[in-house]
């Protein structure tokens, strides 16, 4: 016969244990509770930050001085004050479109190209891909503060060598990537030589932005044309982050984003190459490249915003606001 146990275990929890339960249970809370609300504020700092890093104004193209004039742009964004003549004074590099008839003759051109031909013109879809002529581009014109391009080809009158040099500025945003020949290049079908690849530091004369060395990155491709016929393609860029020099493109999204206290930010691609020219020693077309670039430095330099410029704008755009 089973005996059945008519007393049930005593259950009951001692007064004490229950206590300690209860507060081991509410530090717990507190203790989640506290992690959440830094986790909170920690989202709202972030998120804070964030937009600070992103809330960037446009800086104006540079207005002129006494003997240089500034920057001007036209109404489909295309920078059109840039000069004819490299350097200015005595010069070896003239815009393909103003040869003389006597230059163009004794360089064996048999007639001179268009000034369209010279000073190329970005259809609309172009420009916008490279993110010039935007909506925001166009209601910043009017404070000459718009992103603009050029691209213009100039002619060594020593040597008849014919050189393309291409300008970009981009202010007031942080979401433009910068386009360098590795991407571009690449998706235009052409194979990049890396173990070609190569920076460059060339000194320079006076310029507007100070800068007395000029770091420039140089890469080569391999191109195939329709006939099967493969050359080699050199390509030289460099960048002004907000008035300081920069060869690594990587570094211009970081540079425009990682202080949240500058509000005015801008850089500028400048990319040059050398067209109906064999590239061969590549020691001699870097030579070359110098020579241009010394060239069309100070007045190329001068199209960009400086160093003290930027920082001007932005330490008036830190400053309290006077109480009232």
């Amino acid at each position: 016969m089973t005996t059945v146990n008519s007393n049930p275990p005593d259950t009951a929890v001692p007064r004490e244990k229950s206590l300690l339960s209860h507060v081991m249970g509410c530090r717990r809370f507190l203790a989640m509770a506290g992690v959440l609300a830094v986790l909170s504020i920690g989202w709202y700092v972030m998120v804070w930050a964030l937009g600070a890093a992103l809330d960037k104004k446009a800086i104006p193209w540079p207005t002129g001085t006494a003997d240089r004039a500034g920057v001007e742009v036209d109404r489909e964004f295309m920078m059109t004050s840039f000069p004819d003549r490299l350097p200015v004074v005595a010069p070896r590099y003239m815009l393909a479109s103003a040869l003389t008839p006597d230059i163009a003759k004794r360089l064996g051109f048999p007639t001179i190209p268009k000034p369209e031909e010279a000073m190329q013109r970005m259809p609309e879809e172009a420009r916008l891909v490279l993110g010039v002529g935007r909506p925001i581009d166009a209601a910043r014109y009017a404070d000459r503060a718009s992103n603009w391009y050029m691209t213009r080809q100039y002619v060594d009158i020593h040597d008849r060598s014919v050189w393309q040099l291409d300008l970009t500025y981009y202010t007031g945003a942080t979401d433009t990537v910068a386009h360098v020949p590795g991407r571009c290049m690449v998706a235009a079908g052409a194979t990049p030589l890396n173990d070609q690849t190569k920076t460059l530091v060339w000194d320079l004369p006076k310029n507007a932005l100070g800068w007395e060395t000029i770091t420039v990155i140089r890469s080569v491709f391999q191109t195939t044309d329709e006939t099967g016929r493969q050359s080699n393609v050199v390509q030289y860029y460099t960048f002004s982050l907000n008035g300081d020099n920069e060869a690594d493109w990587k570094m211009i999204r970081i540079g425009l984003t990682t202080d949240i206290r500058r509000k005015y930010v801008y850089f500028g691609k400048i990319q040059f190459a050398p067209r109906m020219m064999h590239v061969g020693e590549l020691s001699a077309v870097d030579e070359a490249a110098k020579l241009f670039f010394r060239a069309a430095a100070p007045e190329l330099l001068a199209t960009f915003p400086s160093a003290d410029t930027v920082r001007q704008l932005n330490e008036s755009s830190n400053k309290p606001s006077a109480s009232p």
